[in-house]
């Protein structure tokens, strides 16, 4: 039975980044999409048979993949994917209006690697970034609280600390939250690969939207700053 990382995160966390630096672990096979396609949501256990099966081929003894609150339904996840013997999990977050506004762009553009998106500005809706909020929250709450009833460890790590970093650093923390839920992966002294190349430059969320003040406003009179500035877990 190969151990087995899954990531519980969101849209624009840094996870695919965090999974293409795994390619410099002898140990580790990482799979970004593997509940990508719809006919795979059907049935997750045969695709995580599938998934070990072509880790075991490679010779890799840890393999780690990602999922979103929309990828597949929620009991499918914890009766499926989660209780299967030899699943750990690591939480992945942004600080959320970062993983809004980004989640925007790649939207806006259709592009979610490989194109410089600083030059774009948004025009944001307050009501929508409100219903992301909701269903991010929903979604890690809720495996926060399936892990800590089981008594289970639950690292996090986050995109401005752990992540948006040097790939040594990067890869570094990833294998120490791997080590929280008893996971050894062995980061060597050099990397062959340094991960994705970000796609947006400008920093500030502020810097982002052509409606910024007005959008700000917005989120105050709804109560949404503490969170929108927050992490979602």
């Amino acid at each position: 039975m190969l151990d087995t990382i899954c990531l519980i995160t969101g849209p624009r966390t840094g996870a695919n980044h965090l999974m293409s630096l795994g390619d410099n672990l002898a140990e580790l096979k990482t799979f970004p999409d593997l509940f990508e396609s719809l006919a795979e949501r059907i049935e997750p256990d045969s695709v995580l048979e599938r998934a070990a099966a072509e880790a075991q081929a490679g010779r890799k003894r840890v393999l780690a993949f990602k999922l979103w609150h929309d990828t597949l339904e929620a009991e499918t996840v914890e009766r499926m994917v989660l209780s299967r013997p030899g699943v750990r999990v690591i939480f992945v977050v942004r600080r959320q209006i970062d993983a809004y506004v980004s989640w925007c762009k790649a939207i806006e553009l259709g592009q979610w690697q490989g194109v410089d998106t600083s030059a774009l500005q948004l025009t944001l809706d307050a009501d929508d970034f409100a219903l992301w909020l909701d269903a991010q929250e929903r979604w890690y709450d809720r495996w926060r609280n399936w892990l800590n009833r089981r008594f289970l460890p639950c690292p996090i790590l986050r995109y401005e600390t752990d992540i948006d970093q040097p790939a040594e650093w990067a890869l570094k923390r990833f294998a120490s939250a791997a080590a929280q839920v008893g996971v050894t992966l062995r980061v060597p002294a050099a990397l062959h690969f340094t991960g994705l190349v970000k796609q947006d430059r400008v920093r500030a969320a502020a810097d982002k939207a052509d409606n910024w003040p007005a959008f700000s406003k917005a989120i105050v009179a709804r109560g949404l700053e503490k969170r929108a500035f927050g992490y979602p877990v």
